[in-house]
């Protein structure tokens, strides 16, 4: 593969991480019990391997059941995260994605199977080729759309479409264009203004949520906003983790910080988008 083809594969695969950081599930109308009340103590203790248990047999003793299917897509997907062989993790990303996409044929009116599928898709398309990506990248899109569309709460969703805004706003328009030649096109209308309004959002839903505060204050300092970036990045530190990868969200705030002090202090950058 050519220098300008590799250049633009390793692009468009951030496109596809969009989706990828939140997989976790927020508040939702069923009332749990059983299996999978045991699937969502377990998962917010952060037991991802009993959690999976208790998804998979709430499925045995109820096949139809949509929350089980996406419940089972969640943890799959952190298992996937945690797993450090390819041919493992592709296999976790691959099933999670038949469970959500199955949730959503269940209940296609329920917000979760749709949003799950969001996220698993965006984890797959990060090994896929080329125009792969960019069709999984919008049905990614898509998905987190139809989530929001059903529940306008649904801060994790609005959380996905934020950051696929992010990545496809920082592209240069040299590398869209080349996308565009070399897969056929890359969705439009983006921006980081959208991004930041979508984070917000999502964080007016959920205020301590750290993934929410994190990555509005990632999109600061794209926009070369690094003074904003700071108190961000500290309540990120500060605020208590709730969630199983709230660890990863603290460990990433840590190395933000002192790169945002550092930037505050330098002259801005012009910034054109």
């Amino acid at each position: 593969m050519s220098p300008f083809r590799v250049r633009i594969a390793f692009t468009v695969m951030r496109l596809a991480a969009c989706a990828c950081l939140v997989i976790a599930c927020g508040a939702f109308a069923p009332v749990l019990a059983g299996p999978l009340e045991d699937c969502e103590t377990a998962y917010l203790a952060g037991d991802l391997a009993a959690s999976r248990g208790a998804a998979e047999a709430a499925l045995a003793a109820a096949p139809a059941d949509a929350a089980a299917h996406w419940m089972l897509a969640r943890v799959l997907v952190d298992l996937g995260n945690r797993e450090t062989a390819k041919p493992a993790r592709e296999a976790l990303y691959a099933e999670a994605e038949k469970q959500a996409r199955r949730a959503s044929e269940l209940q296609p009116g329920g917000t979760w199977g749709h949003h799950y599928l969001a996220a698993s898709l965006g984890k797959l398309a990060l090994s896929a080729g080329g125009k792969r990506k960019i069709q999984l990248s919008k049905e990614v899109r898509d998905e987190a759309n139809r989530a929001v569309e059903l529940d306008p709460r649904n801060d994790r969703s609005l959380h996905i479409l934020g950051r696929w805004n992010r990545e496809i706003a920082n592209l240069s328009p040299f590398l869209k264009l080349a996308a565009k030649v070399v897969y056929g096109g890359v969705p439009e209308g983006a921006s980081n203004a959208q991004a930041v309004e979508l984070f917000q959002r999502a964080m007016a839903i959920d205020p301590a949520r750290l993934s929410h505060r994190l990555e509005l204050g990632v999109t600061y300092l794209d926009m070369d906003r690094a003074q904003e970036a700071i108190p961000l990045f500290q309540s990120v530190l500060d605020l208590p983790a709730r969630e199983p990868n709230d660890g990863d969200y603290k460990a990433q705030a840590a190395k933000l910080l002192p790169k945002a002090q550092r930037l505050a202090k330098e002259p801005p950058r012009d910034i054109s988008r």
